[in-house]
């Protein structure tokens, strides 16, 4: 057993109680994996509480190198955390305390775990479709564009504080029963101008939701904002998850090999671009056959909407009227935050 994984029934700071673990494996996309356990405290508020797997580093001949890089790397989590916290962003889910729980000398020197609650949730947006799925056999398109319109606001508020989430996915969105959706996770989150390992990574986040480009190792520039373009894609892959259940990566993947017998290759993005925006025009086809079916009159600007935040050319990514607007950038998020809100009211509209 991991020191990580032996936290249930221990007491910690500030009142808190580890009750158990969550029923899933270790996670973790960035540089250290976590542990989940569900905990509680003296005044019956129910947390979230991840606890640091820094485990790893006993396999690595340099122990205490290995063990500095993992901290160095859940500090720097650590302290995005806290800047949101500062900022009381309203759309990312931030701590309610941290400490290090002491767990059996037998771990030595891995025997105080780090830790970080959070408020509890519901679950994450997969949850809630499996839920509509397997009990209500339904699918609630308010409730869907309203947890689109939250996920494009948390962005909104990172990029605002010069950090790019990149590993936007449908675990990474939790859902509370009042505030509704948050982006959680800052795991393979960047900076800039606050360095990262992370940085050097051609795929920082999960690699089922990459950009085309990432696929091809391939970069329009070195410039920090492309890391924001990522962002786009992500949060439209989230539409194709909802309404196709499966990524925009899963979808254009499925028309290259189908069409073309062709794959994601570290070859020469340029070149196979054609193919790619061709197989991405079928992928829009094909998703517009499932919005259509839940969603009416609203498909067509939830189509042109996915259509730009999951272009599959990065240089093209985007609102066109930012691209076009010199006191805009590409990755200006705002038009997305106002679109989402309006189809979501109109989507709510229809069902009173």
């Amino acid at each position: 057993m991991k020191p990580a994984e032996d936290l249930t029934g221990l007491d910690l700071q500030g009142g808190w109680h580890v009750d158990g673990r969550v029923t899933q494996s270790a996670k973790g996309t960035g540089e250290y994996s976590s542990i989940s356990y569900f905990a509680s405290n003296e005044k019956k508020e129910k947390a979230f509480l991840k606890a640091i797997d820094l485990s790893s580093a006993l396999q690595d001949d340099d122990l205490m190198g290995k063990l500095h890089e993992l901290s160095v790397a859940y500090e720097h989590e650590f302290n995005l955390l806290h800047q949101c916290k500062d900022k009381r962003l309203r759309r990312v889910v931030v701590p309610i305390a941290e400490g290090l729980a002491q767990v059996s000398e037998l771990y030595k020197p891995l025997d105080r775990v780090p830790y970080i609650i959070f408020p509890r949730a519901e679950g994450n947006i997969r949850d809630v479709l499996e839920r509509w799925r397997e009990f209500e056999k339904k699918f609630d398109l308010a409730w869907a564009l309203r947890c689109l319109h939250h996920s494009a606001t948390g962005l909104q508020e990172l990029h605002g504080m010069n950090i790019a989430h990149q590993d936007v996915k449908p675990s990474n969105i939790l859902v509370y029963p009042v505030e509704g959706s948050k982006i959680t996770d800052l795991g393979s989150a960047s900076q800039a101008g606050n360095p990262s390992r992370s940085d050097k990574w051609p795929v920082a986040g999960d690699v089922r939701y990459a950009t085309p480009e990432q696929w091809y190792s391939w970069s329009q520039s070195a410039e920090f904002e492309n890391r924001y373009l990522v962002d786009l894609y992500r949060l439209g892959s989230l539409m194709f998850f909802f309404f196709s259940d499966l990524s925009a990566m899963d979808a254009l993947q499925l028309k290259l090999s189908s069409q073309y017998g062709k794959d994601f290759v570290k070859s020469d993005f340029i070149s196979d671009l054609p193919y790619l925006k061709y197989a991405f025009k079928e992928s829009l086809d094909g998703l517009r056959e499932s919005v259509e079916k839940i969603a009416g009159g609203l498909t067509d600007q939830i189509i042109m909407i996915a259509g730009q935040l999951c272009d599959p050319d990065p240089r093209k990514r985007g609102d066109p009227r930012a691209g076009a607007a010199k006191y805009r950038e590409q990755h200006d998020m705002q038009a997305y935050v106002s679109r989402f809100n309006i189809l979501a009211r109109r989507a709510e509209i229809r069902m009173i």
